[in-house]
């Protein structure tokens, strides 16, 4: 009991005696996986729309580990000065039936921005469901980060909200696009950013 009074009290003050970094790491993914053996390389771009605003780009690959769980390496730029962040993403309720996808990701990273370093770690619990349209298949998400950033002179609990979704139209075999909304509900960017994702086997080359 007084260690679980200890971390909600360190909970609370690192959220309340903070910096002035703000979280700013988007999902940019749905609970879907590549299939093994595939890669998935991706750019994103991103703008900032609260805290002075501003906008990054990021680029990413993606590989599945195995029928649960994926792999997620991104390097960015931009207002945030520079970042690297790599993840693990586990489903182990895949998208069946009635049922959606829901599961976690897992990931720390480096980054600098204003003018500090900064050491990331952010859990994201993520949900997401297939739906085929006439226009060809879109998978909705919905997920929420929660970040803890350390810096030099004091520690952080970010939080926001990820809205967004994948679209794979029918003729377009070699890309994947997506769109995603971020909503801050603490020490976060708000953000608007779209990404385009490009399947890759060794083998063959780009493509699904």
């Amino acid at each position: 009991m007084k260690f679980s009074k200890y971390f909600v009290l360190g909970l609370f003050l690192s959220s309340t005696f903070s910096a002035t970094s703000h979280a700013y790491l988007s999902i940019a993914e749905s609970g879907e996986l590549p299939a093994p053996g595939k890669y998935q390389f991706g750019i994103e771009p991103q703008l900032l729309t609260n805290h002075g605003g501003g906008a990054n780009v990021n680029v990413f690959v993606d590989t599945a580990l195995n029928d649960a769980t994926s792999a997620r390496f991104t390097m960015g730029a931009g207002s945030v000065d520079f970042n690297a962040f790599a993840s693990v993403k586990w489903m182990p309720f895949p998208d069946v039936d009635q049922q959606p996808a829901m599961g976690f990701r897992l990931g720390a990273g480096l980054a600098r921005d204003e003018g500090e370093n900064l050491l990331q770690v952010q859990v994201a619990p993520i949900v997401s469901k297939k739906f085929d349209t006439e226009y060809g298949l879109t998978v909705p998400y919905l997920a929420v980060p929660f970040t803890f950033l350390n810096t030099k002179e004091s520690n952080t609990t970010a939080s926001h909200v990820a809205i967004g979704s994948e679209f794979h139209h029918p003729d377009w075999n070699q890309m994947i696009l997506g769109g995603e909304v971020g909503i801050e509900l603490n020490k976060a960017y708000s953000y608007i950013s779209i990404f385009a994702t490009f399947p890759f086997e060794s083998s063959k080359g780009f493509g699904k």
